[in-house]
């Protein structure tokens, strides 16, 4: 495993989504987020995988989306869709950027974010 602090620029994205949640789901997701470990699960870094310092995933089964996504657009300008996932026990557990324009992945403009 190769797994890093979060970034900045992810750490916001994370803000900007708990903004639009429920204050119980906000609390749980910020307080996850301050507590995690990142790590990619693929080359190009458009799937992430949180790891949260204390907490044991009771099951490996099942995730649910946050309320709340983002759009952004990728270093060539492509759209990218922001994903963010809860696993089953409402625990902060992956980032998703969906890239539909053909090829990999080149890196966010995280100044496009708008989290809808």
């Amino acid at each position: 495993m190769n797994m890093r602090a979060l970034s900045e620029d992810e750490k916001r994205l994370i803000a900007r989504i708990a903004e639009k949640l429920s204050p119980d789901e906000r609390a749980q997701l910020l307080a996850d987020a301050s507590n995690a470990m990142i790590e990619s699960v693929v080359a190009d870094q458009s799937r992430l995988m949180f790891y949260i310092s204390g907490h044991q995933r009771t099951s490996q089964r099942g995730q649910r989306l946050y309320s709340a996504e983002g759009i952004m657009l990728d270093g060539d300008s492509a759209e990218l869709e922001v994903l963010l996932f809860a696993d089953s026990d409402g625990r902060l557990l992956e980032l998703e950027f969906v890239r539909y324009d053909p090829g990999d992945l080149v890196g966010p403009q995280w100044d496009t974010l708008k989290v809808i």
